[in-house]
């Protein structure tokens, strides 16, 4: 596919421009995958390439499963396969309250979680959390699929670049990859590639190894009015390394197809974040040397280095049972250790434990053995943030990050994807025209949440306390707004929260039915007081007659 000298350029130069910029981070990079992440990161041309794990710098995988354990979870903190962890809602708290919207939203919201479900997003989500974990970045694609909706694909570091708007937002990604000749024809089309791949093809070469430059970008020559793949929002182009005159592919996409979170970054034109691996990296170098002292310690005290004299006849055999011949006209003669071994084992042992303690506070990996263990135990998300508190809130702002930054620009481009294929079903009419903006239920977002929950329950708590002493004091509060909030940042679902509307209908109900029941009571009182006395005996001496006669016999007396 030919394209114009000036689309080429802008072109080279963007990813020459990302790349180099990536270049900058690559020493890093590399640190923290020899001793943190040994089977992650790609930083040559090698294509499929099985990476072996250097044993002599890692004695010790401590930071690799606390890395691992990080990533497990935030995949059930953050993303559960197995509970709902988006809710779709509306900004109008009034259409928030209509059943017909509330039903449209939480039937779409079934839907992409379902489509989550059939598809490999879980495994695409947590090899992206491992990478976050060390290197503090992270990078998928996420592609229409025929037969799963949405397929996804991760990426290890070193193998991509990354690029930002003036607002700091990732919206440009490059990758160099390698694909065989049989994979550049069948996906490119025979009439797309180079001379060199179409001779290799036809002389049966179809393994030898392609290089392959890709750049998705904002498409800045968008014809507005046009709607075809040269058109879209961001352009997706492929060409052959050294065959820049000739893409083998020009496309788009109507959403940045990319997710590409970074933990922390220092500042807003910072490409590339910073996460736990780097905070982690010197405890875990230290870890490394301590255990590799020990266990020399070790070595030393059970095989000594030895010494022996001019008497010792050949080779010293320190095998067990070994015999060495030694000479016995000289006193002492033989072989005997160079120095004594003390080996203070207990020492290495209390300071390896120190140095993996650190590494877990590094990882967070107490808060996350407990987002694991969460579907195993009737804990609530109020207890979590109980036990959990101070590292939930020192992990506030990193967590609001990565929804901004992964989970915001996965469910927009789910819901676009959806939304192009006519799935979705019919929305009311009230937001036909209305932005849908996901909200997040997962364990940890309410855990967030659950942190105002104990506030507000503390307040209740002092009201309640104080309510005998001081009557009026319940008047200071909004009960049913605390309920709405308490039910918001638990998670509870719109449609189980009544209406203020249809709570005030029940109330005036239970009221009528309440004063009905007094009227009856009370008409019913009086008429057993009617028939008790109309049927009561005059001619008998009672009370009333007594009472009568002897007003009547003072009457006569006067």
């Amino acid at each position: 596919m030919e394209i114009d000298q000036k689309t080429k350029d802008m072109i080279q130069e963007r990813f020459k421009a990302i790349e180099y910029e990536s270049q900058k981070w690559t020493a890093a990079w590399r640190d923290i995958a020899k001793y943190e992440a040994p089977t992650r990161g790609r930083f040559d041309d090698l294509p499929n390439r099985g990476k072996m794990i250097d044993h002599k710098t890692i004695l010790d995988g401590h930071a690799t499963q606390a890395s691992k354990i990080m990533a497990s979870g935030m995949q059930s903190g953050m993303t559960s396969p197995t509970r709902p962890w988006i809710a779709l809602r509306v900004k109008d708290p009034e259409l928030m309250a209509k059943p017909n919207v509330r039903m449209w939203l939480d039937e779409v919201t079934k839907l992409m979680l379902d489509v989550c479900s059939d598809s490999n997003i879980y495994s695409v989500f947590y090899s992206m959390y491992e990478e976050i974990a060390n290197f503090g970045v992270t990078a998928a694609i996420i592609l229409e699929d025929y037969d799963d909706v949405i397929r996804g694909r991760s990426f290890t570091i070193g193998e991509y670049f990354l690029g930002i708007n003036a607002k700091g937002v990732v919206d440009t990604f490059g990758r160099k990859m390698q694909m065989t000749v049989s994979q550049v024809v069948d996906a490119f089309g025979i009439e797309n590639v180079s001379s060199s791949v179409k001779t290799a093809y036809e002389g049966n070469r179809v393994d030898d190894w392609v290089k392959i430059n890709h750049l998705i970008e904002p498409n800045t020559r968008r014809v507005d009015g046009f709607v075809d793949q040269q058109n879209m929002p961001f352009r997706s182009v492929y060409w052959e390394v050294g065959q820049s005159n000739l893409l083998l592919a020009f496309k788009g996409f109507e959403e940045f197809p990319v997710i590409a979170p970074r933990w922390d970054t220092v500042t807003t034109d910072t490409v590339y974040g910073y996460g736990p691996g780097w905070n982690a990296l010197g405890n875990v170098k230290q870890l490394q040397k301590t255990v590799l002292d020990k266990l020399l310690a070790q070595e030393k005290a059970h095989n000594p280095p030895v010494q022996k004299d001019s008497s010792v006849e050949g080779h010293v055999n320190l095998l067990p049972g070994g015999v060495t011949t030694t000479s016995s006209a000289l006193p002492n003669a033989g072989v005997r250790p160079a120095y004594q071994v003390n080996a203070n084992l207990e020492s290495f042992i209390e300071l390896i434990g120190e140095l993996k303690a650190s590494i877990n506070k590094d990882f967070f990996v107490d808060l996350f053995l407990m987002m694991i263990n969460f579907d195993k135990s009737n804990m609530t998300a109020t207890e979590v943030a109980e036990r959990q508190q101070e590292k939930i809130m020192m992990m506030g702002p990193i967590l609001e990050k990565l929804q901004s930054e992964m989970l915001d620009p996965f469910v927009e481009r789910l819901y676009g994807i959806l939304n192009r294929n006519a799935m979705l079903p019919e929305p009311p009419e009230e937001i036909m025209d209305m932005a849908i903006e996901p909200e997040y239920v997962s364990i940890l977002a309410q855990a967030q949440k659950a942190v105002g929950v104990n506030s507000i329950s503390r307040v209740l708590g002092f009201i309640g306390g104080a309510a005998p002493i001081y009557p009026d004091a319940p008047d200071n509060i909004d009960i049913d707004e605390a309920i709405r909030e308490v039910a918001i940042l638990e998670g509870v679902p719109a449609k189980l929260i009544l209406e203020k509307k249809v709570v005030q209908q029940i109330r005036e109900q239970r009221a009528q039915a309440q004063q009905m029941q007094q009227q009856m009571a009370m008409a019913s009182q009086g008429a057993k007081a009617a028939k008790d006395l109309a049927n009561a005996k005059t001619s008998e001496p009672s009370a009333l007659t007594a009472a009568t006669a002897a007003a009547g016999m003072a009457t006569g007396t006067q």
